[in-house]
């Protein structure tokens, strides 16, 4: 594979940190000059953890052992220096800016502290992007960093979608900020393009390996988000709770849980992976075993009625939908899941085409309803990474 980038000042490297994942590309004058993605990173399941860079055409392949998020970024750092790759200036996702941030930021001493806040509010993004900040300082002094925040696509949040029912001096600290935002202002901007209208309602899904999330958009703008203060809150996910009982937590609490135990338990050790009985946090592994395995079938059914729970609550909040947009790995490519969703929701107009789910191109925008549905059905890419190097671009194009 061709490397010997050297043109660094015009070159930005983007380390895009998902719950099971690290995705990265390489930038030389808006061009993708390279990328890749690092998968099932710190998943438990049935297949290995490998690595995919490409460049143009050519396509590189890995099975490797990737413990945790910073085995994936030190492989990366260390596959674009052994092919000569230089860049001087380094993008990061950020999932949540804890209120404290509407727009990205460079990194410095000052933002660095306020992020540092925002680190436990979303333990398995944040945190690794912390330590990818760090080691990029370690292993390349001088290098410019920003970060884009997944929470800044809902910062105009309506206060009633935001707000808890709490005592009103905590319901002002606990607000909900919510998350994927890079993904939503992404695939929302294509689909308008799509459709070629600006104007309509929506439910879009994003369904990751990692997390999940709902979101309802009206005109283009956030209206509400399944996800919460912390990405705990909303879908089933990989490995998180989703939405629970709080009356669980203070029992737990009185069991003797610590905090951190109960972070252990709610974002590692819960979602698919727990109701499974640890057989996979993986929806793909869980689908194909359910056929013969209770605790699977369990686990999908779970994951695929708490999605269809927001599409219903949403289609109330936004008095009806005119699209539903599916997006992410799970989203754009796991059929199962979209017409397990779309099933029996003939009340609300979904009328999903089975063919053409089965045969949509998980790399283009794909429509999946019949012709009859009064519900739009998109699949539609998303690219976090394009919006994460847009961010920067603004932000360094600024006045210091």
């Amino acid at each position: 594979m061709p490397g010997g980038l050297t043109d660094k000042a015009h070159a930005i490297l983007v380390l895009n940190v998902g719950s099971s994942s690290l995705s990265f590309k390489l930038y030389h004058h808006s061009y993708e000059f390279v990328g890749g993605k690092c998968h099932r990173v710190g998943v438990k399941g049935t297949a290995s953890s490998f690595v995919e860079f490409h460049h143009g055409e050519a396509r590189v392949r890995q099975e490797l052992d990737l413990p945790d998020h910073m085995a994936a970024a030190r492989h990366v750092l260390d596959y674009l220096a052994d092919n000569r790759y230089s860049f001087e200036i380094v993008g990061h996702r950020f999932a949540d800016g804890g209120g404290y941030f509407e727009r990205g930021v460079v990194v410095d001493a000052c933002t660095r502290s306020m992020l540092d806040r925002c680190a436990v509010l979303a333990p398995l993004h944040n945190v690794a992007a912390l330590q990818m900040i760090d080691l990029v300082a370690e292993r390349l002094p001088g290098t410019v960093q920003f970060v884009a925040f997944d929470s800044a696509f809902h910062c105009d949040l309506p206060d009633v979608a935001t707000t808890y029912a709490l005592p009103r001096t905590l319901a002002h600290t606990y607000r909900k900020h919510g998350f994927h935002g890079l993904s939503y202002s992404d695939v929302l901007e294509k689909a308008s393009w799509y459709l070629g209208e600006t104007r309509f309602t929506a439910v879009a899904l994003h369904l990751g390996t990692g997390g999940s999330s709902a979101c309802a958009i009206r005109d283009g703008g956030s209206i509400d988000t399944s996800m919460g203060y912390s990405p705990l809150q909303g879908l089933v996910m990989n490995t998180r709770c989703g939405d629970v009982d709080p009356g669980i937590i203070i029992d737990l609490v009185r069991q003797g849980y610590s905090s951190d135990d109960l972070t252990r338990l709610l974002h590692r050790e819960s979602g698919l992976l727990g109701l499974s009985g640890g057989m996979s946090s993986d929806i793909r592994d869980l689908s194909v075993a359910m056929a013969e395995d209770h605790r699977a079938r369990l686990a999908f059914d779970l994951y695929v009625y708490r999605v269809r729970q927001y599409i219903g609550a949403y289609a109330a909040v936004l008095n009806g939908i005119d699209v539903i947009i599916f997006t992410d790995d799970v989203g754009l490519r796991v059929p199962e899941v979209r017409s397990a969703v779309c099933e029996g929701m003939d009340y609300l107009g979904i009328r999903l085409d089975e063919e053409r789910n089965r045969s949509a191109d998980p790399g283009r925008i794909e429509p999946l309803h019949l012709e009859e549905s009064h519900i739009r059905i998109l699949a539609v890419p998303n690219d976090e990474e394009r919006a994460i190097y847009a961010e920067g671009m603004r932000l360094l194009s600024e006045p210091a």
